[in-house]
């Protein structure tokens, strides 16, 4: 009985024996994938270190390397107000290495600020005395001192109004100077110290010494917006150099009469208010282009005297001989005041001496001798001799528009162009004789009417030539450009009729091919007559199109039109067999041989992606002959479990 149960133990022995043994090379397949995971992840995580390492080693170069050029800059005279070195926070997440970088940077952070100590203590030259006593007493400073870089940093604002300074050498050095003001005339001609200036935001410079061409460059302080040149010697040129200064705000040029246009100006974009009285402009059409100005004042406008002076005819002064008068309209008065919506504000009808200048040959007329309304004047006791002896004359008045006859554009908190004076001169000639411009044929008769062109004695006249169909030029009579005279002149322009000449036209008939199908067909006629070809009807052929105008006109050149046939189909061809699709005896061996090829190339696609899969799997090299090892030897382990336990049941039984 103990036999058997011994028998049934060993038995059931070796079924577990067999069962681990079948089961061994399951479990140790995961363990082999995971061990191949984490040397995968080895092999990622080892190059991130190895780049976070190398990018350590850019920054601290790249830290040291700025330390260097900041202490190289810092060797100079004018210090910036605030250090820029770079200093790195203290971190608990620091290396060593970087925490004695942070260190480094802290020792030169300490001795970039206490360079400047040694430049603040240097002299700063002041060769203007008046200007260095303005310096001195600005600061507070005893007149017999000494100005140092110390010093000139704390000066921030400064009034000139002395006229015995002529130069501004030195105050480049003061590097805080945020205000510079000059109300007086002086003897400053070079104002370039103010250009290396960064923080001026008020400047005035109303002294005549300041021309356009003397204006310094004042970009470098990029927060100046208040700018103010009135009284000066500036003209529209300056206006080149102040659109550079994008923030000014308010801008003020009064009693500058060379100022004659506003227009470039339009183009700053943070300009407010604009000061422009006792100028010179005429045209305040533009402000409608300003982006945000609300404020103008542009009163008291003196405009025309730098124009030059107009020439005009004597007959264009209209003499009346009988009431012995001249009247000259208003209308001929050029470049005259304009407001923003086209308006032209009238002249004074006032004839005081007072209101209107009005002068023949430079000699004032009195006022008992002009009638003045809103569309001209009139001068009274104008003899013939008088009239006949007027070389130039100048109209000097008064502008007629008081606040509140003019518009006001919308939107503005201020806005003035009130009175005003408006003052041009005139150039008086004798008229010249006209010139009679004719055109005629060789023969005399007229191929157009005669034109006649006035204009004063030495005036410049051009005729012009003009064409006529048929015809050619062959000469001209006369000057075609020339002056005008007192005496009266002729320009011919002389033409002759065109001989008839022939054009021709040539009618190709081709097939598709470009063979001729029929003789080709000249047509000859006349230039500018009219052709027309035609269309054949071809037998075996029929039309298909044209290259070419079928109808048209004769030219110079010579023209083809070409009519293009196609064959037709041959009639006697018999027709072509089409197999039936549904006859199954029918099949074109090709299409079998194709279907055949068809299937083939589908099997070989299929093994194709098959084999692409395979070869697309990754490569497990060495640890993959590991698990087949361990397969095997799993299987070695089951055949000899089931060996033994057949062997023990054949004992048992």
């Amino acid at each position: 009985m103990k036999k058997i149960h011994l028998n049934k133990w060993k038995h059931k022995t070796s079924l577990y024996l067999m069962l681990f043994c079948l089961s061994l090379p399951l479990a140790l397949t995961p363990l082999s994938v995971s061990a191949t995971e984490k040397e995968t992840e080895s092999e990622q995580t080892a190059p991130t270190s190895q780049k976070d390492a190398s990018e350590t080693t850019s920054e601290t170069q790249t830290v040291e390397s700025s330390t260097n050029d900041q202490n190289q800059n810092n060797s100079t005279i004018s210090l910036p107000e605030s250090s820029s070195t770079t200093s790195l926070a203290p971190s608990e997440s620091l290396t060593s290495d970087s925490k004695k970088l942070a260190q480094k940077e802290e020792v030169v952070a300490s001795t970039t600020v206490a360079e400047p100590k040694a430049a603040a203590s240097s002299t700063i030259s002041v060769p203007d005395p008046n200007l260095k006593q303005t310096i001195l007493s600005t600061l507070g400073l005893a007149t017999t001192a000494e100005l140092t870089q110390t010093d000139m940093d704390k000066l921030t604002n400064l009034t000139l109004n002395s006229v015995d300074i002529y130069s501004l050498v030195g105050l480049e050095h003061a590097t805080n100077l945020s205000s510079i003001y000059i109300n007086v005339n002086n003897k400053i001609t070079d104002f370039t110290p103010l250009e290396s200036l960064t923080k001026l935001t008020f400047v005035t410079l109303q002294t005549s010494s300041l021309t356009s061409d003397n204006f310094p460059n004042l970009t470098a302080s990029q927060g100046l917006t208040n700018l103010s040149i009135g009284g000066t010697s500036v003209d529209n040129s300056v206006l080149a150099k102040i659109v550079n200064l994008k923030a000014l705000v308010r801008l003020y040029m009064d009693s500058n009469m060379n100022i004659t246009n506003i227009e470039p100006l339009k183009v700053l974009p943070n300009l407010k208010s604009l000061s422009v009285q006792f100028c010179g402009i005429t045209d305040f059409t533009v402000i409608k282009d300003f982006p945000i100005m609300s404020d103008l004042a542009a009163f008291g406008q003196n405009t025309g005297r730098n124009d030059p002076p107009t020439t005009v005819t004597r007959s264009s002064l209209k003499y009346n001989e009988d009431e012995q008068s001249v009247y000259i309209p208003f209308s001929m008065m050029p470049n005259r005041m304009t407001n923003f919506d086209g308006y032209i504000p009238p002249f004074s009808t006032s004839n005081s001496a007072s209101n209107t200048y009005f002068d023949f040959n430079g000699t004032q007329l009195p006022a008992s001798r002009l009638q003045i309304d809103d569309n001209g004047i009139t001068i009274n006791s104008v003899s013939p001799e008088e009239y006949q002896g007027i070389k130039s004359f100048e109209y000097n008045a008064r502008l007629n528009n008081p606040a509140g006859t003019y518009a006001v554009p919308d939107g503005y908190t201020f806005y003035a162009i009130s009175s005003g004076t408006y003052l041009h001169q005139f150039d008086v000639v004798d008229d010249g004789a006209p010139v009679t411009v004719k055109y005629q044929d060789e023969n005399g008769q007229e191929l157009a009417p005669s034109e006649l062109l006035n204009g004063y004695v030495g005036a410049t006249y051009n005729s012009k030539e003009l064409s006529f169909q048929g015809y050619s030029l062959i000469k001209v009579d006369g000057d075609a450009t020339g002056k005008f005279t007192d005496s009266p002149q002729t320009v011919t322009y002389i033409y002759q009729k065109n001989a008839k000449l022939l054009g021709q036209v040539t009618v190709k008939y081709i097939d598709t091919d470009g063979k001729a199908l029929f003789g080709d067909v000249i047509q000859t006629g006349n230039i500018g007559e009219t052709y027309h070809t035609e269309k054949k009807e071809l037998t075996g052929y029929t039309f298909k199109n044209i290259i070419g105008n079928a109808s048209g006109q004769y030219t110079n050149s010579p023209q083809t039109v070409t009519y293009v046939y196609e064959k037709n189909a041959n009639p006697n061809k018999p027709e072509e067999v089409i197999p039936d699709s549904s006859d199954k005896n029918n099949v074109n061996p090709d299409s079998r041989e194709n279907e055949t090829t068809k299937g083939s190339k589908t099997v070989k696609d299929k093994e194709s992606v098959v084999t692409s899969k395979e070869k697309n799997l990754p490569e497990t090299g060495d640890k993959e002959q590991g698990m087949k090892k361990i397969t095997l030897f799993g299987s070695f382990l089951l055949i000899l479990g089931s060996l033994v336990l057949f062997i023990r049941f054949r004992k048992v039984d």
